[in-house]
């Protein structure tokens, strides 16, 4: 830094997690897979702006998000239900009740507790939607021996 210059420290990035869940840095697609999986595993939500976050052991900045900061890229059928695998190499059960289907057929679940939304890649979203019954307008899973409805509309 020159002298006499000033230094303002920010917490904005030039990072951006587009509508599949990859990320972008300064307009360039960040092409490594493990540098996209190690950030999708830093994404949170900032509890005072409500903002999305990347944040490690040693720092953290704001992310903008196009669309939802996770992925679901797989779905597994479980004894129970489903397990998704999330963009971050993350897998858990799927919360059946924060399953939501948009009416353009984009799926989108919360994930990490409940704690982010994540978009259904087309492959996962297909996996899940097999196990998909309409009846009377409402869409419903089968899961099991039962059927669990499925909530309509934008996330």
């Amino acid at each position: 830094m020159e002298p006499g210059a000033s230094f303002v420290f920010s917490r904005e990035s030039r990072i951006r997690i587009d509508r599949e869940g990859r990320f972008w840095h300064e307009g360039e697609r960040v092409a490594h897979p493990r540098l996209e999986q190690a950030l999708a595993s830093w994404v949170d939500l900032d509890g005072e702006t409500g903002r999305y976050i990347l944040r490690n052991a040693l720092d953290w900045c704001f992310v903008t998000v196009e669309d939802a900061p996770l992925a679901v890229r797989a779905v597994r059928v479980t004894p129970s239900g489903f397990e998704v695998e999330r963009s971050d190499g993350g897998s858990e059960p799927l919360a059946l009740d924060t399953v939501r289907v948009t009416d353009d057929g984009r799926v989108y679940a919360r994930v990490r507790e409940k704690r982010l939304p994540a978009r259904f890649d087309r492959g996962a979203a297909f996996a899940l939607l097999e196990h998909a019954e309409e009846q009377g307008g409402a869409v419903f899973l089968r899961v099991g021996g039962g059927l669990f409805p499925i909530a309509r509309g934008e996330p």
